[in-house]
């Protein structure tokens, strides 16, 4: 995820998202997009501290959007709480899915014009 909670773990990809952990893709999406439109810089620059909140909205996504990353993040959370006192895994995607540092987070594709 994108930083550590004021206690030290990474935050819950659910609660990141405000969704159960039962909650459908479609849920899921929908929560995220919410998020999104709300939390982007470009939606109110005067709101900075909206930055990291939004980076770990995209962190939190990134993981529950693909089965395989969220079933992977779900085992690690059972795993996790059934030991006691252990701190809980953080599931990082592939590099290949992982939005890069360099690159904006989000990226509207070229826009086709058709004529008439």
């Amino acid at each position: 995820m994108a930083g550590l909670g004021p206690s030290g773990r990474a935050p819950d990809a659910y609660t990141v998202l405000g969704v159960e952990p039962t909650a459908s893709a479609g849920r899921i999406t929908s929560a995220y997009r919410g998020l999104v439109r709300t939390l982007h810089p470009d939606a109110d620059p005067s709101h900075a501290p909206a930055g990291e909140r939004f980076r770990e909205v995209v962190a939190a996504y990134t993981i529950l959007r693909d089965p395989a990353l969220r079933a992977a993040y779900d085992d690690a959370r059972l795993a996790a709480g059934r030991r006691a006192g252990a701190r809980p895994v953080t599931v990082r995607p592939h590099p290949a899915h992982a939005p890069r540092h360099d690159e904006p987070v989000l990226w509207a594709g070229p826009t086709r014009w058709s004529a008439g």
